[in-house]
């Protein structure tokens, strides 16, 4: 199952649980699209894609940014295959010109399964955040800063004795940075994860961190600048079957000030799985959230979830897009000059036995949250766009990874490769007649 690769993939990122969320607290019902909303058979027209590979190893791709020269970086891990317990993995790091050629590639890391998935450009450096296995120790969060050239200007491991890892990073407004992930070592001690803020400077120095306790095994899942002086972080919980093929939990989002004090929160406790994989801001102050949830579905399936925020972090509106697939969901959204959003997905498309089929999917929506058109494209393995960004020229960037297995277990996680594709969201036109029930 799909599941089967999702477990593996969190196991390897060392984070919380990615489980999630209702709907019913926000006191509005959600928009839902019906199942059999129709989608073109065939990809989108791309400027390019490309698919990288480093010699036969699991290469999965996480993030991606653009940098002041317009070429692209993507990171992520890369390892053995198959992978079932202590593997060996290493954070990669492919720099690609503006037509996808590759300018080099670094592999970074030590013994246990170390991973890269978050990075901001500042200057022309990039400093990059994700988790990484201490020897005699347990994982820690890890930064790394690298050059144009792809040198390593400095890299620190951050955490105590326990799993701890980072989730994303952004910059702050007064040039320090600020990092979202899990901790179990900091925080309340009683053998479970909880959310896990850190302030720091540009060389990753702590300036303060605090953490959050949501009530079971909680992670910092992304964050965002809110109303130029607040935080808003997108954190998921799980309850019950951690890491498992059954993960059960719900999302929240906390509104922070600017030194992580509290101001506001919200929980989504309603059906048995739910999940915020990214939060943004939006131009009308408020922000946007993504992920997935099995409020409409039979669990364990789940779909597509989107919760938009006003300017005061209130819920404006919901939605649920259901799609031909039993997993369905959102890890990256970004918003378009004209208001609406591009989403990356995945959809898992056909009911084979091994449930081994996902597909690669961006999906563009209205301000109002309804989708205009949705593409769907891949193989016959696990096809997943981890992020989405909006580049200096108004095109769309997508990155992932291609060809993952999630069955069978012996075969986990495949041969998988990083792919990014390049393409104009707003040259494709697909009239789809949809009706959604339950609007608001």
């Amino acid at each position: 199952m799909r599941r089967l690769l999702v477990a593996a993939l969190i196991l390897l990122a060392g984070g919380a649980p990615a489980v999630p969320a209702g709907m019913a607290d926000c006191g509005l019902r959600p928009a839902i699209a019906p199942a059999s909303l129709a989608t073109p058979a065939d990809s989108p027209p791309l400027t390019w894609e490309r698919q990288y590979d480093n010699q036969g190893k699991a290469d999965l791709a996480w993030a991606v940014a653009e940098t002041p020269q317009g070429d692209f970086v993507v990171v992520g891990a890369t390892g053995p295959t198959p992978c079932v317990l202590g593997c060996n993995y290493d954070g990669w790091v492919v720099k690609i010109d503006g037509q996808g050629d590759v300018l080099w590639t670094r592999q970074l890391g030590g013994n246990g399964a170390d991973l890269l998935v978050s990075l901001v450009v500042r200057g022309d450096n990039y400093i990059i955040a994700g988790s990484k296995y201490v020897f005699l120790s347990a994982r820690q969060a890890w930064l790394v800063e690298m050059t144009p050239d792809g040198d390593v200007a400095w890299q620190k491991t951050l955490g105590g004795s326990l799993d701890d890892s980072l989730a994303e990073i952004i910059l702050s407004s007064d040039g320090n940075l600020f990092a979202i992930g899990a901790t179990a070592s900091y925080g309340v001690q009683d053998g479970k994860s909880d959310v896990w803020l850190l302030k720091m400077t540009p060389t990753g120095d702590i300036l303060w961190d605090k953490t959050y306790d949501l009530g079971a095994t909680d992670g910092g899942a992304s964050i965002t600048p809110f109303q130029d002086d607040k935080l808003l972080v997108a954190a998921d919980t799980c309850t019950a079957d951690c890491g498992g093929l059954f993960q059960q939990g719900f999302a929240t989002y906390l509104v922070l000030d600017s030194a992580g004090n509290l101001l506001k929160s919200r929980s989504f406790p309603d059906g048995p799985k739910s999940k915020f994989m990214k939060v943004r801001p939006t131009a009308d102050g408020g922000a946007i959230l993504v992920g997935a949830t099995s409020v409409a579905e039979q669990f364990p399936s789940e779909d597509t979830w989107i919760v938009k925020l006003d300017a005061s972090a209130d819920v404006s509106w919901t939605r649920i897009v259901r799609s031909r697939g039993r997993y369905d969901g959102a890890f990256d959204v970004v918003q378009m000059p004209d208001g609406g959003y591009v989403v990356s997905a995945y959809s898992q498309a056909y009911q084979t036995p091994e449930m081994n089929f996902d597909n690669f999917t961006m999906l563009r929506l209205g301000s109002d949250g309804y989708p205009l058109w949705i593409w769907m494209w891949g193989g016959a393995d696990n096809d997943d766009a981890r992020a989405v960004i909006r580049a200096s020229d108004g095109s769309i960037v997508l990155a992932g990874f291609r060809d993952a297995v999630s069955w069978p277990l012996t075969e986990i996680p495949g041969p998988s490769d990083f792919y990014v594709v390049r393409t104009t969201a707003d040259r494709v036109r697909v009239f789809l007649p949809s009706v959604f029930k339950g609007a608001q």
